[in-house]
């Protein structure tokens, strides 16, 4: 689907605030293909080719660094080189390396370094050609077509300029200047001319300035500060150090704004603006890590809140946002999808993660402020969620353009039967029953810690019924949970992993839970690297369908967080470890959006999928959130109490540090140390009003 086809498996990332920009390993951004690489700021591509020239070659790539996604570092060499006047340049005689950084969210610098080591003085001709298109990001994926503006290219004082008027009236460019001067400014092409004696190096300072102009029009901008606050984690492991590490520093890359308040970005390139789903599944993913995003998050989606009853946009009174995007397309209103409420999941987990906060925080100050949205939330799923009342959730595009599938397996094709074939909507999927029962089970407890007695036994009740109600997706003859219901309450009967959402929600009963785990952990679901989307003997199976077959990190560390609830300590760590091994044999330690079901028999390393996002917010929130599962981190701040359920770890890792955790207004500091079989909390200091309960049993 448009420039979806390019692979992203080592493209290199770069992001400051609401900008990114996406390249080849290189640096390179290919001119005259179709790709999805470039610099983007609110949607728009501000540069779209990038080609660096050495004496009319391309550069050859060494190494390439970009360790917190703010800078990065192109070690780069020559091929060998016949320059004018018959002179020969052998390989490898010139370091070549681009370095770039961002200045801020609208600033780029990057240097280009040549250092001759060779022996003769050369004069080199080094040219940057650069192209930019001012596309948005929907219309490279061929979602919504756009006819190009005209870009104007223009030559300034050292330098040049693109841009591009909008048909929102938004003039779009990118100024491009050097330091030295070009020699030559010849349509997008910079063109110096180095004299090197040997041993010499030169540098070419480009400074690449973004700007939107307009009358009324655009957002303003807030770049946020680090997600996830003074709280630190060290484990006597380097490698789950390094996975550690890349997660956190991708989430730091991924917390983007809006109205002054912090985000997640779901993931890079492709939808690398809020969205609802993404967005709440990795704040309750860092709720112990980052109580602060978890907030912001909640404010940020509480003002996009349904208002009305609008088809085309899937808007209802109550129901959060499935996707909301800026700039060119959403001004015009060319595709609903610019602000798109297509989702029937994210407004139960907007409820989680709000209890969740509560939890952390102790704080019910937060849940007093978004009262209306919560009451607007419940409204929702109790009533316009459900299509056709019989108390389940369920979902049925009612635009054209929107969501076939609206549950998180969102593709055409990602919700079958047994026979392969799509159901038809109405939809009811297992997993957003189970987030609601847990909503509101949860919710229970704050009504009730707010006075509200008669409002939190309703709630009660209500998740009680819910539960209940999960005995309709029940299949008696595989003795598992149907993935979903369709608009005749026919249930498919393919094994899938959206069951063990149900655990993680702790909706089913032990017996059930007992079963769940037999088909999570099956061979037909479990690769050896994670859990499947759908079982590998399916009619519909595919390791490289988007959700026929293949793994997702943040649905296998559900799908295990939800095991060690239920007592399956062994399962958790084995997904764990799964996990963390696919990791460490990915570029940087980096888990992407997904990879493909292949068996870990079949292949050493986990089989990628190429055009996953890298980073992806819940794919980068899944170790944080397993190490909280498996430190058995449970806060119950509303109380003062943190509770240490079972410490369970990979089995390499055999100490853990973790300093100044925030549950409500202490601070706890915790030590983890293996004893043979068994982790143990050897060591807690607390400042402040806290009590650190320790439980055994499961």
């Amino acid at each position: 689907m448009g420039s979806e086809s390019v692979d992203l498996t080592r493209s290199v990332v770069l992001k400051a605030g609401n900008a990114f920009l996406v390249s080849e390993p290189d640096g390179e951004m290919p001119l005259g293909e179709s790709h999805a690489l470039g610099l983007y700021r609110g949607e728009a591509r501000f540069l779209s080719g990038h080609e660096l020239r050495v004496a009319e070659a391309r550069p050859r790539l060494l190494v390439v660094s970009a360790p917190t996604g703010a800078w990065s570092v192109h070690e780069l060499t020559n091929p060998d080189l016949e320059l004018p006047g018959g002179h020969r340049l052998a390989l490898q005689t010139l370091q070549v390396r681009v370095d770039r950084r961002w200045l801020d969210e609208a600033t780029l610098e990057e240097r280009i370094h040549v250092h001759l080591y060779g022996r003769e003085p050369v004069e080199l001709d080094v040219a940057l050609t650069l192209a930019a298109d001012f596309q948005p990001m929907l219309t490279l994926r061929g979602i919504a077509p756009l006819k190009p503006a005209p870009v104007r290219v223009a030559a300034i004082a050292r330098g040049l300029r693109f841009s591009a008027e909008g048909r929102d009236g938004v003039t779009r460019s990118t100024t491009v200047t050097a330091d030295p001067a070009p020699d030559d400014v010849t349509a997008g092409r910079l063109r110096f001319t180095l004299a090197l004696e040997p041993g010499e190096a030169r540098d070419v300072m480009v400074t690449v300035q973004l700007d939107e102009t307009s009358a009324g029009h655009g957002r303003t901008v807030h770049t946020a500060a680090s997600p996830h606050g003074p709280t630190e984690v060290r484990t006597d492991d380097e490698l789950f150090n390094r996975v550690l590490e890349r997660s956190m520093l991708d989430l730091r890359m991924l917390r983007s704004s809006l109205d002054g308040q912090a985000y997640y970005a779901a993931g890079i390139p492709w939808f690398a603006t809020l969205f609802g789903r993404d967005s709440l599944i990795t704040a309750i993913q860092m709720a112990a890590w980052s109580p602060e995003m978890a907030e912001q998050t909640l404010r940020v989606l509480a003002a996009q809140l349904g208002r009305r009853v609008e088809p085309v946009h899937e808007e209802e009174p109550g129901k959060v946002i499935h996707e909301l995007r800026v700039g060119e397309l959403a001004a015009l209103g060319v595709t609903p999808l610019t602000r798109y409420y297509g989702t029937v999941d994210a407004t139960p987990l907007f409820l989680c993660l709000l209890a969740e906060h509560a939890q952390w925080s102790g704080s019910l100050d937060l849940f007093h402020e978004l009262h209306d949205a919560v009451e607007a939330a419940l409204g929702w799923i109790d009533g316009y969620g459900d299509h056709d009342g019989d108390g389940l959730l369920d979902y049925r595009a009612s635009t054209p353009a929107g969501l076939r599938n609206q549950g998180w397996r969102d593709s055409e094709d990602g919700v079958l039967d047994e026979h392969g074939t799509p159901l038809e909507p109405p939809i009811a999927l297992i997993e957003p029953q189970a987030y609601t029962a847990r909503a509101k089970r949860d919710l229970a407890r704050l009504f009730a810690h707010a006075g509200e007695a008669d409002r939190a036994r309703e709630l009660a009740v209500g998740a009680e019924t819910l539960e209940r109600a999960l005995d309709r997706f029940w299949l008696p003859d595989r003795h598992f949970y149907s993935l979903a219901l369709d608009g005749e309450g026919r249930a498919s009967a393919a094994l899938a992993s959206n069951q063990g959402h149900a655990l993680w929600a702790a909706a089913v009963s032990p017996e059930r839970a007992r079963a769940v785990r037999n088909a999570l952990m099956s061979e037909d679901l479990f690769s050896g690297w994670g859990i499947r989307t759908l079982g590998r003997r399916e009619a519909g199976f595919n390791p490289v369908g988007y959700h026929l077959g293949t793994v997702w990190p943040h649905d296998s560390a559900l799908c295990a967080a939800g095991l060690r609830h239920y007592g399956y300590d062994d399962d958790f760590v084995t997904i764990f470890e799964a996990l963390l091994e696919a990791a460490s044999h990915a570029d940087d330690y980096r888990l992407p959006e997904l990879f493909a079901g292949f068996s870990r028999t079949e292949f050493e390393t986990p089989v990628p999928y190429p055009v996953a996002c890298r980073p992806q917010a819940w794919a980068a929130g899944a170790i944080p959130y397993l190490l909280t599962a498996g430190l058995g981190l449970h806060a119950a701040a509303l109380e003062h109490t943190l509770r240490i359920r079972r410490p369970s770890l990979p089995r390499w890792v055999n100490r853990v540090e973790v300093k100044d955790l925030r549950v409500g207004d202490a601070r706890v500091d915790l030590l983890f140390e293996r004893a043979g079989s068994r982790v143990t909390l050897t060591d807690a200091h607390v400042n402040g009003h806290c009590e650190v309960v320790l439980e055994v049993a499961s």
